[in-house]
């Protein structure tokens, strides 16, 4: 019997995603010492998807200098590797706009940020010679529809006077109209994939003020408003739905780039790595997160995983530290869940170790049921 253990993510940074995986396996190597084991390659780093490019396919990482969503200097980092015979830059923009960056935030500082970071990082792969770029776009605290992304690719938003904003600053607050032509010749031989993925968890929302509806409100009005006169201009088709958080999604402004947009990074990871493979190869797949519910299955590692075992009709099992009310939807998704235990771990430290054991206890009672029944069958 060949297992496969790919654990999730974890909202609670002091639980490690691989640790996880590796007390899952002796939970079953000691129940079954002679089952095949194989571990998914997981990361807890904070490059995110790249990281985990980089643990699949190899590559290296390229250093930068950039400015963040609140024009903060900080040092980040993006992957080069080579997918399909063509050099590749992989950037995840959570280290330029994300959640953690937005921590006691003022609303004001939230309505003024700017996704100009990831225009830098996008422009140091292209002026390195790099032509393919894949950027993995999760969830933003820049409420600007990408228009500071492309004021750092040499894109000019004028205000309604026609004075040029300048960069630092939200550019959709009093942006009017754009001149995108240098961004063209910039790009002109670049191939962009955007890759969405929201996996944020509830508790770090919370940690930061949100803007109100009314800014809200202001700012989608004027993405309508200005995507139209670029559409006009330039002849293009991108039109932002409102109240669907195109101002911070920021997808849109690399569709004016004519980038391929992709809903599952980790569906991509899976294809240019060669994972599915490996995910269709085992007979029984373990996954895990910290709890079951609408919230975790946002992580979409749970569900390529799952989706992947249930067109090869694979029983595949999830263990969670807790189960949450609303988790009906999903499960059909698995053969059978597992629960630790019933109430919230503490988030002390001194909680990790018992986490580990509980995990591994379980995964060796399953192992030995499916051995059982196994053995059974012959």
């Amino acid at each position: 019997m060949k297992f496969l253990i790919a654990p999730g993510k974890y909202h609670d940074s002091s639980i490690s995603s691989k640790l996880i995986g590796q007390a899952i396996y002796s939970g079953i190597s000691r129940a079954l010492p002679d089952a095949q084991i194989v571990t998914m390659p997981v990361t807890d780093s904070k490059y995110g998807m790249p990281a985990l490019v980089a643990h699949t396919i190899g590559g290296k990482w390229a250093d930068l200098l950039f400015f963040d969503a609140f024009w903060q200097n900080k040092m980040g980092r993006y992957l080069l590797t080579n997918i399909d015979s063509q050099d590749t830059a992989i950037i995840d923009t959570e280290q330029i706009v994300g959640p953690e960056l937005a921590e006691s935030k003022s609303r004001n500082d939230l309505f003024h940020a700017t996704s100009y970071g990831i225009g830098e990082f996008i422009m140091d792969a292209v002026t390195s010679g790099y032509r393919q770029i894949v950027i993995s776009l999760g969830t933003s605290e820049s409420y600007d529809g990408g228009l500071g992304a492309l004021q750092a690719l040499g894109a000019k938003i004028y205000d309604e006077g026609g004075d040029l904003i300048p960069e630092g600053e939200n550019p959709l607050i009093n942006g009017y109209e754009a001149d995108l032509d240098d961004v063209y010749k910039l790009l002109r031989k670049v191939k962009i994939t955007v890759l969405l993925s929201y996996s944020t968890s509830i508790e770090m929302k919370e940690k930061h003020d949100y803007l109100s509806e009314t800014q809200k409100d202001f700012l989608e009005d004027n993405l309508l408003y200005i995507t139209e006169k670029i559409n006009k201009k330039y002849n293009l088709d991108i039109h932002p739905m409102p109240r669907s958080g195109s101002i911070n999604t920021l997808a849109g402004a690399f569709a004016m780039m004519d980038a391929h947009i992709s809903r599952s990074s980790f569906e991509w990871v899976a294809n240019v790595t060669g994972m599915d493979e490996t995910i269709r190869s085992a007979d029984v797949m373990i996954t895990a997160t910290d709890e079951v519910s609408s919230e975790s299955m946002h992580d979409e590692i749970l569900f390529h995983l799952s989706k992947i075992a249930g067109f090869s009709k694979m029983p595949t099992f999830i263990f969670c530290n807790n189960f949450i009310d609303d988790f009906e939807d999903y499960e059909q998704l698995f053969t059978g869940i597992f629960s630790t235990q019933m109430s919230n771990y503490s988030l002390k430290s001194k909680d990790e170790q018992i986490i580990f054991e509980h995990y591994e206890s379980i995964a060796n009672q399953l192992a030995r049921t499916l051995g059982a029944f196994h053995n059974g069958k012959d």
